[in-house]
């Protein structure tokens, strides 16, 4: 196995994303974008699983990239929710909010480069745009709540992807932006896909219809997005998912 990288760009100028991507040697890759304000144990299984759903059936030498509103974005969407000074003051940095994800990401893909990039835009269409334009290779999108049905906020950006996949959230909370998202129907080229039913290649769900992870995981430190040991089996038919 070789073992990759995990590389921050930290800055939302476009030309300069392109040319930090070039000097890596990252030229193509599966995305998935948004805020990253749920908590840990909401975002990084609902991260890995869609993840590894789209690992499942691509080449291996293709990076993931996990796309955030940046700081300037988050103050925007704040405005843009009249939220509150409770709800201002809860929005975490661009960086604590990718490192939430990319780490556990890492763990699980210690095969693929995993890039973070940041977008000051409320969408990060603009970015996917350039990235496009400029010749990097867009294998895939996948997004949670968004895009699962025909008056569902739809996936931004979709157009510029070879495939693109819509996940139904495996719980009721919907994710920061969902109203404020334009909607409209995407059936002719968004693929949704339930992962608390689709089968891995063992066999296994994705998700347990609660958001816990099915699928093997390759370190012990994920374990705990998994169900927890109690002898029952959990939602799907399948034990317990271990350490690859």
């Amino acid at each position: 196995m070789s073992f990759s990288r995990t590389v921050t760009i930290n800055l939302t100028d476009k030309d300069g994303i392109v040319e930090c991507l070039r000097k890596i040697d990252v030229t193509r890759a599966h995305f998935t974008n948004g805020t990253f304000m749920m908590p840990a144990d909401k975002i990084v299984p609902t991260t890995l699983a869609g993840f590894q759903y789209v690992a499942d059936k691509s080449d291996k030498g293709d990076a993931l990239v996990i796309a955030i509103n940046s700081d300037i974005s988050m103050a925007g969407i704040m405005r843009a929710k009249n939220a509150s000074p409770e709800e201002r003051a809860d929005v975490q940095s661009q960086l604590v909010r990718a490192h939430k994800v990319a780490g556990p990401l890492q763990l699980q893909h210690p095969d693929r480069d995993i890039v973070v990039l940041f977008y000051d835009e409320d969408t990060p269409n603009a970015l996917y745009d350039h990235l496009a334009q400029n010749g990097f290779g867009m294998a895939s999108l996948h997004k949670w709540g968004y895009g699962t049905e025909p008056n569902a906020p739809r996936i931004e950006g979709a157009d510029n992807f070879e495939a693109v996949y819509a996940f139904p959230l495996p719980h009721d909370e919907r994710p920061v932006c969902y109203d404020l998202t334009v909607r409209g129907n995407q059936a002719g080229y968004v693929s949704v896909v339930k992962l608390t039913e689709a089968l891995d290649p063992s066999g296994n769900v994705y998700m347990s219809k609660t958001g816990e992870l099915l699928f093997p995981l390759k370190d012990e430190s994920l374990l705990k997005y998994c169900p927890k040991a109690s002898g029952a089996t959990p939602a799907g038919g399948m034990p317990p998912p271990g350490i690859m």
